[in-house]
């Protein structure tokens, strides 16, 4: 209802509306692929030590199981099995350590792609919202509106628009102009 009513207002003032897919923008983006790819490998640089970790695990309870196994048989002295009934404790405590370490990792490094994450995307979203509005201000539109964006109902908020005044693909063209513009190493500088 406000919209109409600023609309309606405007109307006299030459209203200009452009739209831009900003989706497709953050998708298109350059630096939004190199920041997928630095997350992907901080990702998997993870998953890497958690296998590495999940390993260790394993064969820690494997030697508590033997241990526990040999405290409790009675071909053993009973000195033997009092030996393997403190080691199998001891091998428990670090089971107990390694399953501690784990859940610290996995809490701590959750916490840190997430970070790592929406740092990139806010940077990411900022460098889109300039070129937008420095697109908007130069080319003298009053409204710019996402056309990727959805309703409570997940239908689209912009239905219909004319072609001319979608701005995505001079978005996209201006934010990847740097990507462009840097030089690429010879193969002398390799």
């Amino acid at each position: 209802m406000l919209l109409c009513g600023t609309l309606a207002v405007m109307a006299g003032d030459k209203l200009r509306i452009a739209v831009v897919d900003l989706d497709r923008v953050f998708r298109e983006y350059y630096k939004s692929r190199i920041a997928e790819e630095f997350l992907t490998r901080q990702a998997e640089a993870a998953r890497l030590y958690m296998t590495q970790l999940n390993t260790r695990l394993e064969a820690q309870r494997a030697e508590a199981r033997r241990l526990e196994t040999n405290a409790l048989n009675p071909a053993l002295k009973e000195s033997d099995r009092r030996s393997a009934a403190e080691a199998a404790e001891a091998a428990r405590a670090r089971v107990r350590t390694t399953e501690n370490e784990i859940a610290l990792y996995t809490g701590e490094r959750t916490r840190e792609l997430h970070r790592l994450e929406t740092e990139r995307r806010q940077e990411i979203i900022a460098d889109i919202q300039r070129e937008v509005r420095r697109r908007a201000a130069a080319e003298n539109y009053t409204f710019v509106l996402d056309r990727s964006g959805k309703s409570a109902n997940d239908l689209p908020v912009v239905l219909i628009y004319p072609q001319a005044n979608d701005i995505s693909d001079a978005v996209i063209r201006e934010l990847n102009r740097a990507a462009v513009q840097q030089p690429t190493p010879s193969t002398s500088e390799r």
